[in-house]
């Protein structure tokens, strides 16, 4: 206790106690009644004092106890809340420490008051949820304060699940939809109660539960397997029907009519798809012949695109089966149907084949067309640098094409264990045989060449050679009349064997000697001029000319036989220095064969000789005489 409070207290009794005495004085109290009345003031201040003790004893037990129950309630809020023990430091007044404390547990009151706030609202949600999924709620232990950690849990639960139906609900209505344009398709009215559920009853009503979507996606895959069936069996019956059309030889306005107003899949055009189809089989059976041969130009298009071998295709010992019955054209169909999907399994090896098959052909044409000589004459516009260009390019992708086939095959016989045939053989030896026909071909068309032009040098060094320098403008080959005038026979008649036209040319047939001819004598000249006195005139030369150039459009359009001997003009002058001799001359065979009407009929000459019953023979013998 302070000793300035004590001094204090202690001069207070005195004071009051001098002061009683002296009342006491005053007033004639006596000496015992005095001790009495002295004796009772100190016991009042006694008591007094011990009950101002006693009120403050009782009131720090009383803080004392606040302070234990504070201390037990935070505890409690400390272990429920999950928070660290509160302590306060040590030697604190007990009244500070009861302010503390009580602080602390209003603090503590509040956030688990929060806390079974958020609890009960994010219950609710998941509650709620939860009975739109049919799932089981997030478990927290009832009547207990949820910790942080659950809350957060509790809160991340409730967004999943949240999600999770925005999800399902999105979904659900895109599947209604598609399960409703599916089934409007199709014309299927809803069956079961779960499609009715899905079909006529509220969104919101619908649960979202995971059973329902897996039977919603069920559903609507059976729905899609339904239409892909339909369009698949619509497309097929269509097929089929073209095919019995084409078969048949239905008029096309038939098939028109039958086509307006069968679009789609739906189940009526099915039916009527069927009915069509039932009553072109019926007619089908009336001409069984007719769809077997058809059949058998399929199947061999077929065999072509899939590159058979005679003996895969003789495996079908039916294909020249003369029996015509239904059985036949069964097993024919049947065949087809093996064969496309041959075709369809390995689609992507057949049409790279068909690619390098394309290729290799159009690289043979442009071969045919580089070994052509008049190519040339027909270039116009660039025609055979663009031809040059494109192949060049084909010839740098064919290898290519080539090489991927190969690689393609490989992987299938790698995979499948056995050889890919095409036409019989592997791919690799099918490619070496075009190559190595193609180059045998070749040089059967370079010793096909080689003879021809060996018999053109053989027949030139005995009947002499054409002429080959080209000419300006290529002779047109006159038309000749029909009935030839008079006195164009009668000039016919007198002509002489060696009348001729000054400067012109004539047609004579080379000696097979290869010597020199009379009119290259010395006196060719004069011979030339005495025959020149026997031509009656003008009309006679352009005769000749017609003749000459009668006789070059032959040669010019090729229709010269090889028992022919070749022709050549020689001119009338004699060539200087020229040495002749009888023995230069070939045969008077040689000479009457070459001036016979059926070897040269453009040729004339009153010497040949004529049959008896041809005017110019009797001309001739009229001469004669």
């Amino acid at each position: 206790m302070n000793p300035s409070g004590q001094q204090e207290l202690f001069r207070s009794i005195e004071n009051a106690m001098a002061k009683l005495y002296q009342i006491w004085d005053r007033i004639g109290i006596g000496k015992a009644n005095r001790e009495y009345r002295s004796s009772t003031v100190i016991k009042h201040v006694q008591g007094l004092l011990d009950e101002i003790v006693e009120e403050e004893v009782v009131l720090e037990r009383q803080i004392e106890t606040r302070i234990a129950d504070l201390t037990q309630e935070l505890a409690t809020l400390t272990k429920e809340l999950q928070l660290p023990e509160f302590k306060t430091p040590p030697g604190m007044p007990v009244l500070h420490k009861e302010k503390e404390l009580q602080t602390k547990a209003t603090c503590l009151r509040a956030e688990k008051k929060e806390r079974l706030q958020i609890l009960s609202r994010l219950r609710a949600e998941d509650q709620s949820l939860c009975d739109a999924l049919c799932l089981t709620p997030y478990y927290i232990p009832s009547g207990s304060t949820p910790s942080g950690e659950q809350l957060e849990e509790l809160k991340a639960h409730v967004q999943k699940l949240t999600l999770e139906k925005e999800k399902r609900m999105s979904q659900f209505i895109k599947h209604k939809k598609q399960i409703a344009d599916l089934m409007l398709e199709i014309e299927r009215a809803p069956e079961t109660s779960f499609e009715r559920e899905v079909m006529v009853e509220e969104e919101s009503q619908f649960s979202l539960s995971a059973e329902n979507m897996h039977a919603l996606d069920a559903l609507l895959a059976e729905l899609v397997s339904c239409k892909s069936r339909l369009e698949k069996t619509v497309q097929e019956l269509w097929e089929r029907l073209h095919v019995l059309w084409d078969r048949l030889e239905t008029p096309k306005h038939e098939q028109e009519m039958f086509e307006e107003g069968k679009e789609g899949f739906k189940p009526a055009v099915v039916h009527a798809l069927r009915e069509e189809i039932a009553k072109c089989e019926a007619q089908k059976l009336a001409n069984i012949q007719k769809f077997v041969d058809g059949m058998r130009k399929e199947l061999e298009t077929w065999w072509n695109k899939c590159y058979f071998s005679a003996r895969q295709r003789s495996e079908f010992k039916y294909f020249t089966d003369a029996n015509y019955t239904e059985d036949l054209l069964t097993l024919h169909e049947a065949e087809v149907a093996k064969v496309k999907e041959y075709y369809s399994v390995h689609q992507t090896i057949l049409q790279l084949v068909e690619q390098r098959e394309a290729l290799f052909h159009k690289m043979i044409e442009f071969e045919k067309r580089a070994n052509d000589p008049n190519r040339f004459f027909a270039d116009r516009g660039g025609k055979l640098l663009v031809e040059e260009k494109e192949r060049k390019a084909l010839m740098t992708k064919l290898p290519k094409v080539e090489q991927t086939v190969k690689d393609e095959i490989m992987l299938w016989e790698k995979d499948r264990g056995r050889t890919f045939l095409v036409n019989g053989m592997s791919f690799i030896n099918y490619i070496e045989k075009t190559w190595q026909d193609h180059e045998e071909a070749k040089l059967r068309e370079k010793e096909e060449r080689q003879k021809a032009k060996t018999k053109q040098l053989n027949e030139e060094m005995i009947f002499g050679s054409k002429p080959s320098t080209p000419v300006k403008r290529r002779f047109q080959p006159t038309n000749t009349p029909t009935k030839t005038p008079k006195h164009r026979k009668i000039e016919d008649s007198i002509k002489t064997p060696c009348s001729s036209s000054k400067g012109q040319h004539t047609t004579v047939y080379n000696s097979p000697y290869r010597k020199t001819g009379i009119s290259t004598g010395p006196h060719a000249s004069r011979m030339a001029a005495s025959n020149s006195k026997l031509v009656p005139g003008s009309r006679n030369r352009r005769r000749s000319n017609r003749l000459a150039r009668k006789v070059l459009g032959e040669k010019n359009t090729g229709t010269n036989e090889t028992h022919m001997f070749s022709h050549t003009t020689v001119s009338t002058t004699a060539a200087p220095g020229g040495n002749m001799s009888l023995a230069s001359t070939g045969s008077y065979q040689d000479f009457a064969v070459g001036l016979s009407p059926a070897v040269r009929p453009f040729c004339r000459s009153s010497l040949a000789p004529q049959s008896p019953t041809s005017p110019r023979g009797a001309n001739m013998d009229h001469h004669r005489v």
